[in-house]
């Protein structure tokens, strides 16, 4: 009589990607390579700015990349993150046995994930820009550190422009500088042409020598002369080709737009490049991406103070006087490590200027201007997970102190 012996069935594929992911040994892995991707991005730091390297490294879902001639190729820290995150939620929260004397590393393993959910909802969905202005102003438009639009507007008779056409930042950022794309508007009596976008540039007469190696069409005397982008983005000043052909015919209408135009000063006007057609009088320029914060903000007061002696700023703070539907709000003081925080904007004492000034010279403050949804979610995480090993330590504290009495001999009489 033969033996019979029931047949083995094999994981089934959920099985085994459920098995994978609840891996302890993933777990370390990810937290090997977030270390080395860390170190990466910090020396990449170095060479490419924070910015770049924060986009690269952390906001990436792969990297590729060399250093020292060597090549690198990583999954990014976007990648990282969300493995990690699925490792802690299906491992510690599913797979694991629920006790009551896990109850503290549990709670701490929500606290962990609720600084990695942070962490995303920070990437997904926060802006950050600025807001400058000298006492006695008030705004309550926020402007981009990097991100450079197209805007073409109607001028009136006296100069003033009205609603724009804009060319979004993703799109026009996306023209590298040997492309060019046209773009219509039923607003705009002419087709507007691209020949080329540079991230960062400056227009040289075309009579200087540097001139003749500069690539692209001269255009009133000047070519637009790519430089090396800086380490740091927001100093970058772009500059495009851009071409208005009319839809009725005639001669189209060529300029050199350069973000060296756009104001930096808060009481600057932008410096448009003016042009006619059909007997209408148009402005075209390269502007900062702007948006709008709920309520409006004005400069009381900026104090700033310098050490003895020398130029380096001491302290500076700004008193300001929030605005809500035309009413004033609140009086506020915005210090350096004191940010104002309001319906989810955070204002926080960044700079000044203008440069160069000196003692005496009417300044002014400037405030970096954050929405985060997941602002506090850090604190959160870290109250939570401390809570967490705080209930852990005294449930092993109760279970010692109960095991240590059973072992302890009776008292003899």
């Amino acid at each position: 009589m033969a033996d019979s012996t029931p047949e083995q069935s094999s994981p089934s594929f959920g099985k085994l990607l459920f098995k994978f992911f609840t891996s302890f040994k993933l777990a370390t892995i990810v937290l090997v390579l977030m270390t080395i991707v860390t170190l990466f991005g910090t020396l990449a730091q170095v060479e490419d700015g924070l910015h770049s390297a924060k986009v690269q490294y952390f906001h990436s879902w792969f990297i590729a990349d060399s250093m020292g001639g060597l090549p690198i190729l990583l999954p990014g820290g976007l990648l990282l993150m969300l493995i990690l995150f699925v490792n802690m939620t299906l491992g510690a929260l599913i797979k694991v046995k629920k006790r009551w004397k896990g109850a503290g590393l549990l709670i701490s393993h929500f606290g962990m994930l609720m600084l990695l959910a942070g962490g995303f909802v920070t990437w997904a969905f926060s802006t950050d820009g600025y807001m400058a202005m000298y006492p006695g102003m008030s705004s309550n438009r926020v402007e981009s550190y990097r991100n450079w639009q197209l805007e073409v507007m109607p001028l009136t008779e006296d100069g003033k422009g009205e609603k724009a056409w804009i060319l979004p930042s993703d799109e026009l950022q996306s023209i590298k500088s040997n492309e060019s794309r046209s773009y219509e508007s039923p607003e705009l009596p002419f087709t507007i042409v691209v020949n080329g976008f540079t991230k960062n540039a400056t227009p040289i007469p075309v009579s200087a020598p540097i001139a003749a190696n500069a690539p692209g069409k001269e255009i009133d005397g000047f070519k637009l002369s790519p430089q090396k982008p800086s380490k740091e983005a927001e100093q970058n000043l772009p500059g495009a080709y851009v071409e208005f052909r009319p839809e009725g015919g005639g001669d189209p209408v060529e300029a050199i737009l350069w973000a060296g135009s756009f104001r930096f000063d808060p009481r600057e006007n932008p410096m448009p490049f003016t042009f006619e057609v059909d007997g209408k009088k148009y402005g075209a320029l390269l502007a900062k991406k702007s948006w709008t914060v709920p309520f409006e903000v004005q400069l009381d007061e900026f104090i700033f103070e310098r050490h003895p002696g020398i130029a380096t700023a001491r302290n500076y703070e700004s008193r300001v006087t929030r605005f809500e539907e035309g009413q004033p709000e609140k009086a506020l003081e915005i210090k350096m490590n004191e940010p104002m925080r309001y319906m989810g904007y955070t204002f926080f004492q960044e700079s000044f200027g203008p440069s160069g000034s000196q003692p005496g010279d009417e300044m002014f403050s400037q405030f970096a201007v954050a929405n985060n949804p997941a602002d506090q979610w850090p604190l959160y995480a870290l109250i939570v997970t401390g809570v967490g090993l705080g209930v852990h330590f005294t449930i092993m504290l109760i279970s010692f102190t109960t095991r240590s009495r059973k072992k302890a001999p009776a008292p003899t009489s």
